[in-house]
């Protein structure tokens, strides 16, 4: 098994979660707002009336909602904290390395890279994958097994 795959894919969603992080908070603030208009509708309301019923069902069916949202939303911090923690371990070269080769795959990076911080293409490839290997066993531990 080897991690440095895991570690690609995980790098190449980093801009998949950061949206899937927005998208789910602006989510769980609305079933949040509704939650709270649903629990005013059944206070207002006597509990021999039709709409009272329906509406504590739409309640049960939020707080499903909520108790969801809140799952996946943990799922996506916990893939960022990763990504967060192994770059944490590098250096501005090797996260400039990991940004371009493995989160935003620009066309040409190689060449801006090698301007950037005046390397040749062999050294910065090899430095691409001792970065890898680097932010590999920050976030897994090790490289392989």
């Amino acid at each position: 098994m080897d991690y440095r795959e895991y570690a690609k894919d995980l790098l190449a969603r980093k801009k998949n979660l950061v949206s899937a992080y927005s998208s789910l908070k602006a989510e769980l603030e609305c079933l949040e707002s509704e939650k709270t208009a649903c629990k005013t509708a059944i206070s207002n309301l006597d509990e021999a009336d039709a709409e009272h019923k329906i509406y504590e069902e739409r309640l049960i069916n939020i707080l499903a909602d909520i108790d969801d949202c809140r799952f996946r939303r943990s799922v996506v911090e916990r893939e960022l904290l990763k990504i967060e923690k192994g770059m944490n371990g590098l250096t501005d070269y090797q996260k400039d390395l990991i940004e371009g080769f493995f989160i935003e795959k620009t066309i040409g990076i190689a060449d801006d890279l090698m301007e950037r911080w005046y390397k040749e293409r062999s050294s910065l490839y090899r430095d691409r994958t001792r970065a890898l290997d680097t932010f590999t066993r920050s976030v897994y531990g090790v490289l392989q097994l």
